[in-house]
């Protein structure tokens, strides 16, 4: 059993002053136990009634005495919060510890993990599931940076009483920290019923009235179903997997954990850990793709590309390792790697007539950070590199930030780098909006294969003139053929690169390159 059972008196009141009979009976319907010594029902029912009238924000903790059917008088800790619809209760031993949360007065993870294991236990052999729901409040930063952490901290003390009202007799809401609530229940029947119940939770936003502070606001919702034979701590992460999936496909929706999704989940931690044990040994790989410049196919430039090599011998998927290094915290840390990595090797490459650039990925995930322009700067020194040599290639999206973006372009271009749009395809007007400071254009590889037909070249065409419009530079990515390189250079690319040249190879493999070449 859990040291704690909890129950919520929604818009209710105890108002039976003046009858002792009446008053137990209505203590036992929150939830309160029999056998409750006189005195005592006399101080938990005025306890009560203080948390009705003065609402959120009231709580208190009161030691009570229980007389047991053999005559035992045990003690016991009843706590007593008051919110927006009336009041709420918890009983536990007296010696048993309950963390509160002081803002919204829902227990924690502790108790949810409580709840949950012996929701399982129940459910051994019986008909019914366990649903465990992940919710969390999108876009949460952006209020309390917009609107201040008061703002915020209403939010979540509103959502919480909303949700509460939303609850079933036996179920139970928690707040997990931040902005994530998750809610136990203890019976569903099945899949069907249990997203019944999360877009039941996910309505409290939509229903809000235009003074409410959940006016306008979302959540996204993770739900996982399963029995005795699941752990706590399994369904509490499939369902905060779900809620991972739910932010990724929109937000302001209700997602189930499935067979995908826990392939998809044990993908990543498999991913995980080869990264991780990559940067603790030497399976952290770099490997550079040269640039050329179209007209006289010169070697002008190398992209480093991150590498990691599996245990089946096969190099795994670069998108696959980005998104696991953002999710594990690392991706500072490896990009700092693959920059210092690279920047070594471009010193010893064979000489040239000019010095060749280094161009490299950036994650979305560093751009965001306002501290990356000083550690870039950190970096170039450390590796005693050119700032001029270094074309940072950041994506599209990333310029939808507008007056962020523009700064970090106008910072970026302070430290003397070029700035790079990578993976550029101008499918909208929108799209074909570049700030100022941005020097290079690199073309995605899905425009240049689509060269061949009327429409494509149309397109291509159409994309690359904007781009000259506006005195930028256009590299063709995906480069595979002779009449690849002769179209894109017509439409007036100055750099290509792609597998006619040559793939992405290591560091020995580039050097015989750049000397066959001189």
């Amino acid at each position: 059993m859990t040291a704690w059972n909890r129950r919520v008196a929604a818009a209710t009141r105890v108002r039976e002053v003046g009858d002792p009979d009446a008053i137990e009976e209505r203590l036992r319907s929150l939830g309160l136990p029999t056998g409750l010594h006189p005195d005592d029902i006399i101080a938990v029912a005025t306890l009560l009634r203080v948390a009705e009238s003065r609402g959120v924000g009231f709580g208190t903790t009161i030691l009570a005495r229980v007389a047991e059917t053999d005559g035992v008088t045990r003690t016991v800790q009843i706590v007593i919060l008051g919110n927006e619809g009336g009041a709420t209760t918890m009983v536990g031993d007296h010696d048993n510890e309950l963390e509160v949360d002081a803002l919204t007065g829902l227990p924690g993870r502790a108790y949810a993990m409580e709840v949950l294991d012996d929701a399982l236990q129940a459910s051994l052999n019986a008909e019914h599931s366990v649903g465990v729901f992940s919710i969390d409040v999108d876009r949460f930063k952006t209020i309390n940076d917009a609107r201040g952490f008061n703002a915020g901290e209403e939010v979540l003390r509103t959502l919480g009483a909303e949700l509460e009202k939303s609850l079933r007799p036996d179920d139970t809401l928690c707040r997990l920290g931040g902005d994530e609530f998750t809610v136990i229940c203890p019976e569903v029947f099945g899949v069907a019923e249990a997203m019944t119940i999360g877009e039941r939770f996910r309505a409290v936003c939509a229903a809000a009235q235009i003074d409410s502070p959940l006016a306008g606001m979302t959540i996204s919702i993770g739900v996982s179903v399963g029995r005795a034979d699941r752990g706590a701590e399994d369904m509490m992460r499939e369902a905060e997997t779900a809620l991972y999936q739910a932010k990724g496909l929109g937000r302001d929706r209700c997602e189930v954990f499935d067979e995908d999704l826990r392939t998809k989940a044990e993908r990543r931690i498999t991913v995980d850990q080869q990264l991780r044990s990559a940067l603790e040994g030497e399976g952290l790989q770099v490997h550079y793709q040269p640039i050329i410049e179209t007209e006289s196919r010169r070697i002008v430039g190398v992209e480093a590309l991150l590498r990691i090599v599996g245990p089946d011998g096969e190099h795994l998927n670069p998108r696959e390792l980005v998104e696991a290094a953002e999710d594990a915290g690392l991706i500072r840390r490896i990009e700092e790697t693959v920059l210092e990595r690279a920047a070594t090797m471009m010193r010893g490459l064979p000489g040239c007539d000019d010095p060749l650039f280094l161009s490299v990925n950036v994650s979305d995930r560093q751009l965001g950070d306002s501290r990356f322009p000083l550690a870039l700067a950190r970096t170039l020194n450390h590796a005693d590199f050119p700032a001029e040599l270094l074309h940072l290639e950041i994506n599209r999206s990333i310029l939808d930030r507008k007056g962020a973006a523009i700064r970090l372009v106008t910072q970026l271009r302070a430290l003397g780098v070029v700035v790079a749009i990578d993976e550029f395809i101008g499918a909208s007007d929108a799209e074909m909006v570049v700030p100022d400071g941005v020097d290079l254009i690199k073309l995605d590889k899905r425009l240049v294969h689509g060269v061949h037909g009327e429409r494509g070249r149309a397109r291509a065409e159409l994309v690359i003139g904007g781009i000259l419009d506006r005195s930028l530079e256009a590299c063709a990515v995906g480069v595979e053929t002779e009449e690849d390189l002769t179209i894109v250079r017509e439409l007036g690319c100055r750099y290509a690169q792609g597998y006619l040249f040559s793939p992405p190879i290591d560091a020995l493999q580039l050097h015989s390159l750049i000397a066959n070449s001189i």
